[in-house]
């Protein structure tokens, strides 16, 4: 959902897999795991993205909006 809306980094708290980060890599996107919850709170604001912690809606099943994404002119690690 999250390549299908545009986005081309993908930032986490958490980890993500081999087979996961085959299929970012696969599709020219950039996942950058363990980012502290401050960082990406502070990267959200500059690029006016939305912090989101599940993909789940009240439903019960998985929804993304893709106003939620943000834009930089640059990313780097």
């Amino acid at each position: 959902m999250l390549l299908k809306a545009g986005a081309n980094v993908i930032l986490t708290t958490m980890g993500i897999d081999d087979v996961a980060n085959k299929y970012l890599i696969e599709n020219k996107c950039m996942g950058l795991r363990r980012v502290p919850k401050a960082d990406l709170r502070k990267i959200a604001k500059c690029s006016g993205a939305t912090v989101i912690s599940t993909l789940s809606n009240l439903d019960g099943e998985e929804s993304f909006e893709p106003s939620s994404l943000g834009y930089a002119k640059k990313v780097y690690e």
